[in-house]
């Protein structure tokens, strides 16, 4: 639901890049272990959901070499303006449709990807997609949540994620964490104040999937990948109970 203020007309809904910027931008925690993983297998790192570069900006800083991909046009046109001048290459993709015609040693995926990839079905897909992309040694590594889950609806630190551009204020708070056997939903109230004042606001969800380790192993199987090992990430809200799996092209 939208509320503006009487007698004013509805104003944008937001810029997409500022969103994603403030519910996506601010975590830092895991990017050393990136660096580290590029470090261990340097000529090519591959970011899958690589929204505008939260990931590829520093690791292409460090000098590796990044090919971000995401289904976004926006967000990746996004990430090319601001990685001018660094080898940062963008491909407008879905990773379970991923042909990017050349191997890579690395291809990560450091947001929860495999949660919203449509179930097993999509996730066998994309690992398939990812495990012809591997070079000899590489590694797939990505993040998912770690199970068992608590169940039930938990409410986040009320601390709202903000952004301006152009005196366009976007404010997003995480509002309510629900929690039941099929998935994980997570709810935001994002505020959009114009530079007059105006104020608009809206509830914004994104469902995400669940699936055991147990589970994930059985499905690497399945799309030609093992699980080599594992690690766990710092936790946040968009990263608790999270580990980093690691994975390589099943051996035979």
């Amino acid at each position: 639901m939208s509320v503006t203020a009487p007698g004013t007309a509805s104003p944008p809904s937001g810029d997409p890049v500022a969103w994603h910027d403030a519910e996506n931008g601010g975590f830092g925690a895991d990017l050393d272990l990136w660096l580290r993983l590029a470090s261990e297998r340097p000529g090519g790192f591959v970011d899958l959901g690589a929204g505008t570069g939260r990931v590829a900006l520093p690791l292409a800083d460090a000098g590796h070499p990044v090919i971000a991909v995401d289904t976004d046009p926006v967000l990746l046109g996004a990430l090319a303006e601001r990685s001018a001048g660094r080898a940062v290459e963008t491909v407008l993709c879905d990773v379970r449709a991923l042909d990017l015609g050349r191997t890579c040693p690395l291809i990560a995926a450091p947001m929860q990807l495999l949660h919203i990839l449509g179930g097993p079905e999509g996730r066998i897909r994309a690992m398939a997609a990812v495990a012809a992309h591997l070079s000899p040694g590489g590694r797939f590594s990505a993040v998912v949540l770690e199970e068992p889950l608590p169940q039930g609806v938990g409410t986040p630190e009320p601390v709202p994620d903000v952004r301006e551009v152009d005196g366009w204020v976007h404010s997003s708070l995480p509002t309510e964490v629900r929690i039941d056997d099929d998935g994980i939903t997570m709810t935001r109230l994002r505020q959009l104040v114009a530079p007059d004042g105006r104020l608009t606001e809206a509830g914004h969800e994104v469902r995400l999937d669940r699936f055991t380790l147990a589970e994930l192993d059985a499905e690497a199987d399945a799309a030609g990948l093992w699980v080599v090992g594992a690690e766990r990430l710092p936790s946040t809200l968009e990263y608790e109970d999270s580990v980093v799996v690691h994975m390589e092209v099943r051996r035979v």
